[in-house]
């Protein structure tokens, strides 16, 4: 009877096991019909290689891996084996949707993967998983709830990934709130706004949302909120936000700051030294306020300092500079650090010299240790943006110096959302260094040992930066005509005629001026070009004119009038022109600014995608590369690094219009060299012209553009 029983029971296990292994065969099967699949697609993707690899690694052996590894779990029974074998071709299903559709950051997919081999094991073995999936952006996130939507746990992964998203747009998380009051991680959400936008909780408890007030009520213990809480109905809640943690902490009041204020200095002042001290501070809940305190330096500086120093551009620096004639050497940083969008070029170099005064007795890179390396990255991409960092790294010792430029190459991988322009951040301070002993052999040792780095570490992101880097630094060094980028850029060095040529085979050149004194004067210099009436047919009307070339192919020029800027005519000017070319069909290849950069965002938003060539001659056009490339990645743009002026536009305008006359392709090497010849006897004018950056030298547009230029190897 024993026997009997012991055979019976022997018999029991093996249906089960055979069950449970059927279980999983069947989920196997599909999994390894989406492997073959997802192979096959992977290899044809024309992506950067080393993720090309690692897909296909994780696809392959990987995979096979982590199937065999459930398949050998005796601790799950077999559907939890197959829900997990499922998991993985979700997984693998929806990565191919995410990358066919171009929604995922292809540098997210590495970690990605690593955490949903974390997150699996977790599952399967009930252990905590929040800290595996925290790390994760919201694409990451959301795949992950793709993945194990069968399991309980995708609700909260898909809350997870919502929060993310919604709390990547603070400007919309009220609204968000307001319609879901129930949602999972509200509060945080909630924070998210208080640290970023707290006027706007402010205006919303004013008119009373129950939601809102519901949700504040519910997080009573937060003395940082609730400080933000109490100043809803005060009148100078904009002076105070920015205090928030001291003013919670009771370690100042709202009184002694709004004293404070009536003193602009005394304010400003005391912003910088409450972040000082708050920098200081070992990290903590009060850290999610640093923001607001931010902001706050971020709206003084421009309110007190920056915006009366570019308003009054005209003045003598004496008086223009004047606001800040007291400032101390951190408080001259913040101003410049914090306004990088809104300064105008003169008001950088004029603000950057004053800095420098500082230093007369003590090296310029005791200016971080003050600061504690605030902004640093920042402060060092301006420099090198208006060609100041050599003359900045010249005021301390080599040792000094090395230590900030390894402190500013290293690292830009860290972040992947950021990555991308510190790259090109980098790739802005390799021109200009060349007058510095011994600096360019330190930047090729740190692009070097950083790529070696990235290696060591498997970061794929770090891996092509600094391989795209190091490509560019040669460029630099070795300036070869025939250098093999151009085989992926194109030749920067020739702009080929019949790029610029519509599907008419006509060239269309488009030149806005705007109407204050300097813009009339160019207008006029601009007009004296075309004067020679065997060459040139000109026309106007009363906002804009036209000139056509007399010689070689079809090639006109359209310009509007610069008419009085303050009543914005020179702008009702442009719009009169460019719906003429838009009724007419006609493309502009070329586009040509003529005025101060704060008139260039007027000009940038005439941009076209058919533009192939564009002069961005204003003061400090180097910054506006980036909104050049958005619009045309292909465009090549020649700008100054810092004061731009009509002595150096006209004749660069004037040999580029004869070549287009002469039906020649332009060659940037002979026309700088022409130029270089021509403005060689006047030291100020050349001077002037060793600012300007020709196609050939936009080095950070390289480094976006090989970014995006995507091959089987990097």
């Amino acid at each position: 009877m024993r026997s009997v029983f012991l055979f019976l029971l022997i018999l029991s296990c093996s249906l089960s096991l055979v069950a449970q292994s059927d279980v999983t065969s069947r989920a196997a099967d599909p999994l390894k019909e989406e492997q073959n699949r997802f192979l096959h697609y992977v290899h044809n993707l024309a992506i950067d290689s080393n993720i090309v690899e690692r897909l296909t690694r994780f696809a392959g052996p990987e995979t096979d891996s982590i199937r065999h590894a459930i398949a050998m779990n005796s601790l799950l029974a077999g559907e939890q084996k197959a829900a997990a074998t499922r998991s993985v071709m979700y997984l693998l299903q929806e990565l191919q949707m995410k990358m066919a559709a171009n929604s995922l950051d292809i540098y997210s997919i590495p970690p990605a993967l690593e955490s949903f081999k974390s997150l699996l094991s977790a599952l399967m073995h009930d252990r905590p998983f929040f800290e595996i999936i925290r790390p994760l952006g919201p694409d990451g996130c959301q795949l992950m709830a793709a993945s194990f939507w069968q399991y309980d746990e995708s609700a909260f992964f898909k809350d997870v990934a919502l929060y993310k998203r919604v709390a990547s747009s603070p400007d919309n998380i009220l609204y968000f709130l307001e319609k879901n009051p129930g949602f999972r991680f509200a509060d945080s959400l909630l924070f998210v706004v208080a640290t970023n936008d707290p006027i706007s909780i402010l205006r919303y408890l004013r008119m009373d949302k129950p939601g809102l007030r519901a949700l504040t009520e519910r997080n009573r213990n937060n003395i940082y909120l609730q400080q933000l809480l109490s100043l809803v109905n005060e009148p100078y809640a904009s002076e105070l936000i920015p205090f928030t943690v001291p003013l919670a902490e009771k370690r100042t009041d709202a009184a002694t700051i709004i004293r404070t204020r009536e003193d602009a200095n005394a304010y400003f002042r005391l912003l910088v030294r409450t972040l000082q001290d708050e920098l200081k501070r070992p990290p903590d809940s009060s850290s999610a306020f640093l923001p607001l305190l931010r902001k706050g330096i971020k709206k003084k500086a421009f309110s007190f300092y920056v915006n009366r120093v570019n308003e009054q551009h005209g003045m003598a620096d004496n008086a223009r500079f004047a606001a800040v004639k007291n400032l101390r050497m951190e408080e001259l940083f913040y101003v410049i650090t914090s306004c990088e969008e809104e300064l105008y070029t003169s008001s950088y170099i004029g603000l950057y010299k004053r800095l420098m005064e500082h230093f007369h007795t003590q090296p310029a890179d005791s200016l971080f240790r003050a600061v504690s390396y605030d902004n640093f990255h920042r402060f060092i991409h301006m420099a090198a943006s208006y060609n100041m960092l050599a003359d900045f790294l010249g005021c301390m010792s080599y040792e000094s110096a090395s230590a900030i430029m390894h402190r500013f190459i290293s690292g830009i991988e860290s972040d992947s959302g950021s990555g991308l322009e510190k790259a090109m951040d980098v790739a802005d301070s390799f021109a200009g260094l060349d007058s510095l002993h011994g600096v360019t052999e330190m930047i090729s040792r740190e692009l070097s040992d950083n790529l070696e780095r990235c290696h060591g570490t498997g970061s794929y992101l770090g891996i092509r930066l600094y391989s795209i880097l190091s490509q560019v630094f040669e460029l630099v060094r070795e300036k070869n005509s025939d250098h093999k980028l151009w085989t992926r850029l194109g030749n920067q060095e020739l702009l080929q005629q019949k790029a610029l040529k519509d599907s008419a085979g006509i060239i269309t050149q488009l030149v806005l001026f705007y109407g204050d004194d300097d813009g009339l004067a160019s207008y006029k210099n601009f007009l004296a070009l075309f004067s020679d009436s065997l060459k040139w047919q000109v026309s106007s009307n009363d906002h804009w004119l036209s000139i056509r070339s007399l010689c070689g192919g079809p090639f006109s020029i359209y310009a509007n009038l610069p008419l009085d800027n303050y009543y914005e005519l020179d702008l009702r000017a442009q719009d009169s022109l460019m719906t003429f070319l838009l009724q007419h069909s006609l493309q502009p290849s070329v586009l040509i600014h003529r005025g101060h950069s704060y008139h260039l965002h007027h000009t940038l938003k005439r941009l076209q995608p058919s533009v192939r060539l564009a002069i961005l001659g204003s003061c400090g056009g180097y910054n506006s590369i980036l909104s050049v490339a958005n619009i045309n990645p292909d465009a090549q743009i020649i700008v100054s690094k810092k004061t731009g002026s009509k002595f150096i536009n006209d004749p660069i305008i004037e040999l580029i219009n004869q070549s287009l006359q002469d039906e020649m392709d332009i060659a940037w090497p002979s026309i700088w060299s022409e130029l270089r010849t021509r403005f060689s006897r006047d030291e100020l004018l050349q001077g002037l012209f060793n600012e300007y950056i020709p196609p050939s030298g936009n080095i950070s547009l390289f480094v976006l553009k090989l970014f995006n230029y995507y091959r089987r190897t990097v």
